[in-house]
């Protein structure tokens, strides 16, 4: 079950990208395409929550709102750095995304890391010595 929701997400996550391409290529309002990604977002949510008769939660609810500003701010962040900055080094920064809540998990919660885990907080500063960030923006000017 595991590889089937692994297969989803990854065609998801295309899907979602691809929207992203086109909405560049067709000179969108990139603000308004991610607006209403997370529009569109909350009604699926709410007709999920209304189809499957699931309890509402008021902390969930917070918790999926603020998620959802902090994905949307993010999301156009990530977008205007791609514009502005080197692709490598926005790619490499969002490893950053995954590598915080590994370190929280560790730090906060005094959870064990696996061996994974490990490995991959140390790539992450590995990386960016390997993406050479702003050299590439430096030499085509």
């Amino acid at each position: 079950m595991g590889y089937l929701y692994l297969a989803l997400s990854t065609a998801l996550i295309t899907v979602w990208a691809l929207c992203y391409k086109f909405a560049v290529r067709y000179k969108c309002d990139l603000l308004g395409v991610n607006f209403w990604l997370y529009v569109g977002s909350t009604i699926v949510v709410a007709a999920y929550f209304y189809t499957t008769g699931c309890k509402w939660s008021n902390a969930a609810a917070i918790l999926g709102v603020v998620s959802g500003v902090a994905c949307f701010v993010s999301t156009v962040a990530f977008f205007y750095h791609i514009r502005t900055g080197v692709l490598a080094v926005s790619w490499t920064v969002i490893g950053l995304a995954l590598g915080f809540p590994v370190l929280a998990s560790i730090f906060v919660w005094h959870e064990n890391p696996s061996l994974k885990q490990i490995i991959g907080l140390v790539l992450i500063p590995i990386a960016f010595v390997l993406c050479n960030p702003g050299k590439e923006k430096e030499t085509s000017k």
